[in-house]
């Protein structure tokens, strides 16, 4: 299954922590969904977002093996439900949605921003999945 990641993993840091195998990946967009903060966190959380006035760019990674999906979905946890969506390139993927939208904050979440200030503590936070 290809996956659509617009979070902690589109980076190879978490990525690699998370899955045993090695997978191409490329930067793709989806339509229809926005990405926000979580309160109280440094990953983000998305939503269905029919509205939303610019495409959602993420990670794309290709043809996830089975043993590896279940360790992301063991990751990813009962907060996010993994769907089936269609890339603006047409991909078919996995997208793991938010489910709490109680927690979800009205900000966006920026990439680089947990690149520079929120990684180190997400890995310290999360270490040896």
């Amino acid at each position: 299954m290809n996956l659509f990641t617009y979070g902690s993993l589109m980076f190879d840091e978490v990525w690699q922590r998370v899955v045993r195998g090695h997978y191409r990946s490329s930067i793709e967009t989806l339509r229809g969904y926005a990405r926000h903060q979580v309160r109280d966190e440094d990953y983000p959380a998305v939503i269905r977002a029919p509205d939303a006035p610019a495409p959602l760019q993420g990670r794309l990674w290709r043809a996830v093996d089975a043993a590896d999906l279940a360790r992301l979905d063991a990751f990813e946890g009962e907060d996010y439900e993994r769907i089936s969506v269609t890339t603006e390139s047409g991909v078919q993927a996995g997208l793991y949605l938010y489910r709490r939208s109680e927690r979800i904050l009205e900000k966006d979440w920026d990439p680089q921003h947990f690149e520079r200030e929120g990684m180190a503590r997400f890995l310290a936070r999360y270490p040896g999945f």
